[in-house]
């Protein structure tokens, strides 16, 4: 019972975390299977729970695909529970990105996957409407509203106030601010960054109590939810 109860908790973690940064899952059960799902979408990550990490065939499916030009970040998740690192190391040789061991905690998980995301430049892909205490972002029609009321933002301004809510809880520098929504390398002393935020500042936060951008000194900006405020 216990051994169910324990993976059924593993799955429910998965499922949530994946919903919650906006990604689809697609199973697969078995190497053709997944030969077949990654013909006919290309993932932005795999998820990959293995007994047997050294020996599992699908490593030689993701080698062709990546040998042909996809990127695709692979996480190992296992239930081994040896102190010796052989399931890592064994991920890591075979092509694995990242390892995880179960059980699986929330936050840890949620935020390697971001991070993997982030290091092979798939995290752009995901396209998941926001919510963040009344605020409302939709990237499909670019669309902004607070409290139902529809906030014009320019193309740059709706990509920084995206990216400052997908990664809601979590301190963005403005170098990486730069780097992920301007994409390009700016100098260190460029105010690109603080006049943006000032002009989203002036449109989102007017007649409002609740202010959801927060500055942090030196360093750069988090878009926080008031206590008792809700995200999406």
């Amino acid at each position: 019972m216990a051994d169910s109860s324990s993976r059924e908790e593993d799955r429910t973690v998965i499922e949530s975390v994946l919903l919650d940064i906006g990604l689809e899952a697609t199973k697969s059960e078995d190497p053709e299977d997944l030969r077949l799902s990654i013909s006919k979408v290309e993932p932005v990550l795999l998820l990959a729970e293995l007994c047997e990490v050294g020996t599992w065939e699908g490593w030689d499916i993701i080698s062709a695909v990546r040998a042909e030009g996809m990127i695709l970040p692979v996480m190992v998740i296992s239930g081994e529970q040896s102190e010796s690192g052989t399931g890592a190391v064994s991920a890591f040789s075979a092509g694995g990105n990242e390892y995880m061991t179960k059980p699986l905690h929330t936050g840890e998980f949620k935020h390697r996957i971001l991070n993997l995301l982030t290091l092979t430049g798939r995290r752009r892909n995901l396209n998941q409407i926001l919510r963040v205490d009344g605020l409302m972002l939709d990237p499909s029609r670019r669309f902004v509203s607070r409290d139902g009321i529809e906030l014009k933002m320019t193309p740059k301004e709706f990509d920084l106030l995206y990216y400052l809510a997908a990664n809601q809880g979590m301190i963005c520098s403005r170098i990486e601010i730069l780097k992920e929504v301007w994409g390009y390398q700016f100098h260190a002393d460029t105010n690109v960054v603080d006049v943006y935020i000032r002009h989203i500042r002036l449109k989102m936060d007017k007649g409002h109590r609740n202010k959801l951008i927060h500055t942090v000194r030196g360093t750069g900006y988090v878009m926080r939810a008031p206590e008792g405020g809700t995200t999406s």
